[in-house]
């Protein structure tokens, strides 16, 4: 069985993880933006460590007094589908859950239906369109929330 352990992202990071969003998305986030969150007071972002302290994966959301808003949840390809991504989103519940927020909020392309499913099985419910919100190509947004 394969492991790897939820941290707190840290500087030696971000090279993996613009490398990452690269593979991911596209509008990638620069290494200098993804920098910009470790002085960020209100960003929480974890990294899934495999061996050797390799980013298998990560996820990020801003903590504005009781609301969360996730940004990014991103997982190296050949690790898709075997529980990364769960365990990412896990733990930023987890850490909305222990400090009472009121909710946890995203977007998502409509498209992707895969981290809409895995969304749903944490309890995140649909609740609108944001219309045109992606580029490259350009497509609407589903805004997920989950209500605590």
């Amino acid at each position: 069985m394969e492991q790897w352990k939820i941290v707190p992202m840290e500087r030696r990071h971000i090279p993996a993880l613009a490398r990452l969003e690269r593979e991911c998305f596209s509008d990638p986030w620069s290494e200098e933006g993804i920098a910009a969150e470790l002085d960020n007071p209100l960003a929480v972002f974890r990294v899934a460590e495999g061996e050797g302290g390799e980013a298998l994966g990560y996820a990020g959301m801003t903590h504005v007094l009781d609301e969360g808003y996730l940004d990014n949840v991103a997982v190296k390809e050949e690790f898709r589908g075997r529980g990364v991504g769960s365990s990412l989103l896990e733990a930023l519940v987890a850490y909305a859950r222990e400090r009472e927020m009121a909710f946890l909020t995203l977007e998502v392309r409509q498209s992707n239906e895969k981290a809409r499913r895995l969304y749903a099985r944490y309890g995140f419910e649909e609740q609108g369109l944001r219309r045109g919100f992606y580029t490259h190509p350009e497509e609407d947004a589903v805004i997920m929330t989950l209500k605590f």
